[in-house]
């Protein structure tokens, strides 16, 4: 009998059968490619809580200049301290006018003047500025611009035509613009302004304003513990102008809430001033011009 000798090449292997079949296995690997996408969530954020710094002229500042932004939040959480130990604590206190202040620069020392003919006027002599205030949708609030180089800072308030412009929850940026020479300027960028609350006057009233979103945990009748020292502060005045008549007004578009947040006001006033919640006038209504804010006025005898 004649053996038969069968090759049989199975990848890069040759097997061998003689005489008898042979159980082959085959092994091998399967490589296909996945491919994971990584899709970016939708932020569900309202723009006018997220600080800008893209307004004219602050995109170079931002380049050419270190920040070392805090908020208004931030600055409140690190000034409240309680600590008994602290010896004197910064704290701190309701932003008051002016809001805005920017000074000129001052000019380079030494001063050069090249006298030579049909030579440039030093730098100043022809120089002018202008200063504005614009809201977060870039809406002019105030300008003023003058052909001499100021003495002392320029500043705002923010009054015009007799009226308090500046609200709670907004943001704000002042810009110095000088005009060296037709075809050249230079912009200064001021620091990005948000107020959580605001104390100013208006006649012979002390008007204090909180931002809803700040003032209350969300949703709730709860005074924020971020805020706790600036609600102080208006009790202390409160106490200081003693038996002048003032009223607060939760401007709330929630009605029960509303009413929940009068009762909080009249229980810490009580509690503060000594005296029964009938005696506080605390009342409610739809936001106004004001947007959603908590206004206390306070009438005072200048």
């Amino acid at each position: 009998m004649k053996k038969v000798l069968i090759h049989l090449a199975v990848g890069f292997q040759a097997v061998s059968l003689i005489a008898a079949p042979l159980d082959v296995t085959i092994k091998g690997e399967a490589k296909d490619q996945i491919f994971i996408e990584r899709v970016a969530p939708v932020p569900d954020v309202p723009m006018k809580d997220v600080i800008p710094f893209s307004r004219l002229g602050q995109t170079d500042w931002i380049l050419t200049e270190e920040l070392d932004y805090v908020n208004a939040e931030k600055q409140v959480a690190m000034m409240d301290v309680n600590s008994p130990k602290t010896f004197r604590p910064s704290m701190i206190e309701f932003p008051r006018p002016p809001f805005f202040v920017q000074s000129y620069p001052a000019p380079a020392n030494p001063i050069i003047v090249d006298k030579s003919p049909n030579a440039a006027p030093p730098r100043g002599e022809q120089e002018t500025w202008t200063f504005i205030v614009v809201d977060q949708n870039n809406s002019l609030l105030y300008k003023v611009d003058g052909n001499t180089v100021p003495t002392d800072p320029i500043q705002w308030d923010g009054t015009s035509r007799g009226e308090f412009l500046l609200r709670t929850d907004e943001i704000y940026s002042s810009m110095l613009v000088i005009r060296e020479t037709p075809e050249t300027s230079r912009t200064m960028v001021g620091d990005p302004i948000w107020l959580p609350a605001l104390r100013y006057v208006k006649g012979n009233t002390i008007i204090f304003e909180f931002s809803n979103k700040r003032l209350y945990e969300t949703g709730t009748d709860v005074f924020s513990p971020m805020l706790n020292v600036l609600v102080n502060q208006l009790l202390n005045e409160l106490k200081k102008y003693q038996g002048a008549p003032f009223s607060i007004t939760v401007f709330e578009k929630n009605l029960d809430l509303g009413q929940r947040r009068i009762a909080a006001w009249k229980k810490i006033l009580q509690e503060n001033l000594l005296q029964t919640p009938d005696k506080f006038q605390v009342g409610s209504s739809l936001p106004g011009n004001r947007g959603e804010i908590t206004q206390v006025v306070l009438e005072i005898t200048k």
